[in-house]
């Protein structure tokens, strides 16, 4: 792949595997070499040189498209969204196991075919920790 910046915003993408963008997409995907675009105000979530999808295309939110919705998932193998996390931090819960032990949902392993980076959610779900606990501490 020669181009490796996003045909509507130009920012440079970050590798994914196919499995990843064949389990997400819509359509079907015949080719690879695909790249994600995490610039959150691009619509175009991956694309390599023949095609790209954006978020209408996909069966799932993407959480570095939808920063700001709470609904969205964190954990795609669990379905745990940002406002569980949340809620669950509120509560003082602060670690992965202490919130999944509370909201109920346990990661299934399923990364490779249901996270759209096609990888585990855990840096992602400590972030978002992270942003709750000092939002509350800010308080």
């Amino acid at each position: 792949m020669r181009n490796k910046s996003c045909p509507q915003c130009n920012e440079v993408g970050s590798e994914v595997d196919h499995i990843a963008v064949d389990s997400i997409v819509k359509a079907e995907v015949n080719d690879d070499g695909y790249l994600v675009c995490l610039n959150e105000d691009c619509k175009v979530v991956y694309f390599n040189e023949l095609n790209s999808y954006d978020i209408s295309d996909l069966t799932v939110q993407v959480y570095f498209k939808s920063a700001s919705d709470e609904e969205c998932p964190i954990c795609y193998c669990s379905d745990l969204t940002r406002k569980e996390i949340k809620e669950a931090v509120a509560k003082g819960y602060e670690t992965i196991g202490q919130i999944r032990e509370y909201t109920g949902k346990k990661s299934t392993g399923n990364c490779k075919t249901k996270n759209p980076l096609g990888k585990c959610c855990h840096k992602i779900f400590q972030n978002e920790i992270n942003k709750y606990k000092n939002s509350k501490k800010s308080k």
